[in-house]
This record gives structure tokens, C-alpha cells and sequence, in this order.
């Protein structure tokens, strides 16, 4: 039986429309799990790799850490072993000074909004809880810290606002430069043009 088509990250990326960047972060910190031959750039995985790809996605979008994902992998998955021309190695994550910075980057935006979900779902449980409460029941500093993180949390979502409105303030002024930059080189070239004539007169 023919061997089942092997698959590049980008080709993954386009199945499972997500970030390459991404997709490498999670190549090394879970490529126990992930079957798959070659190294380095060379580096395939067998289709059985995209199901795992999607159990990695799913829990940390659901808010998990990486070790609770190393966990349910090694419940469900055996360990890899990598195969290349130099014979079978057992794959493992790679160091943390081999992870470039420009991989980690996706992983900490992803955790960010993952936070922020995080904390908008337990404020509106903890509201929907104390208000099932009765009266009385509730102290005063468990109010004072709800109206807190209320707060803190409507404060964080206008910084955002804030710094959208500010990006497309930038575009525009930048968008308006660039077209009296242009004016400008055009103006530059009409006066050299202008410059030159005149020379050309006075030393005929």
C-alpha cells in the first residue's frame, strides 16, 4: 500500500487556517506527539498530525496551558518517533533558545486575547451567581472587588478603542504625507527641468 501523502506546515496552515508562525510554535513545543519524518526544514507530517493539530488549537483557544495539552496528548497519543535518512530519532521539543522570537509572538497574542475572554466569561458567571444570591448575603468587599474588576475591564477595552482610533489617525496623516511627498518630488522635477532650460539659454 502506497505511503499517504506527507504534509509541509504550510500546507497544514492552509487546512486548518492557521498561522505558520503559529503552527511552528506548537511543531516544537508538542513534536513528541506529532508524527512525522525529516528535520529541519525538511521536515514533514503524516496526515494523522492534523487531528492533533486541532486537539492543540482547541484547548488552548478553550484557555488551557501547554502542560494540560502535553497531557491529554500523552493520554491519547504514543510518542513519536521521527524517521530521516540517518535512521529513526526519538523526537523532542526543542530547546527554549531555539524558539525564534518571531514564533513566540502569535503564541503571546493568542494568550492575551485568550485572557481577556477568560476574564469577561468568569466576571459575567460571578455576576450571574451573586445575583442568584439573596440580600444581605453579598459583603462589601466581595462588591468592592466585582466593581473592580468591572472597571478594570471596561477601562481595558477603551484602551483598545483608543489605540484602533489612534492607528487609523496614523494611516491617514501618513496617506496624506505620502501624497505631498509626492507633489513635492514632482515640484522638484518641474524646477530642475525649469533650471536647466534657463542654463541652456544663457550659454547658447
Amino acid at each position: 500500500m502506497p505511503d499517504k501523502k506527507l504534509l509541509s506546515i504550510a500546507e497544514i496552515s492552509r487546512l486548518l487556517e492557521v498561522p505558520e508562525s503559529t503552527l511552528h510554535y506548537w511543531k516544537n513545543r508538542f513534536a513528541q506527539y506529532l508524527p512525522s519524518t525529516g528535520r529541519n526544514r525538511q521536515k514533514r507530517f503524516k496526515s494523522e498530525a492534523i487531528e492533533i493539530f486541532k486537539i492543540i488549537s482547541s484547548m488552548l483557544k478553550q484557555g488551557h496551558t501547554a502542560e494540560d495539552v502535553m497531557a491529554e496528548l500523552s493520554r491519547k497519543y504514543p510518542v513519536n518517533v521521527a524517521i530521516d535518512a540517518q535512521g529513526p530519532e526519538l523526537a523532542t521539543p526543542a530547546a527554549p533558545a531555539q524558539i525564534q522570537q518571531a514564533n513566540l509572538e502569535p503564541a503571546i497574542q493568542l494568550a492575551a486575547a485568550m485572557g481577556t475572554e477568560i476574564a469577561k466569561s468568569i466576571n459575567e458567571g460571578l455576576k450571574g451567581m451573586l445575583s442568584c444570591m439573596p440580600q444581605g448575603a453579598i459583603s462589601e468587599d466581595v462588591k468592592a472587588c466585582m466593581d473592580k474588576a468591572t472597571a478594570d475591564l471596561n477601562a481595558q477595552n477603551e484602551s483598545i478603542a483608543g489605540l484602533k482610533d489612534e492607528n487609523i489617525q496614523l494611516k491617514e496623516k501618513l496617506s496624506i504625507m505620502e501624497a505631498e511627498l509626492v507633489r513635492l518630488r514632482k515640484d522638484r522635477r518641474e524646477m530642475e527641468k525649469f533650471l536647466l532650460d534657463k542654463l541652456k539659454n544663457v550659454t547658447k
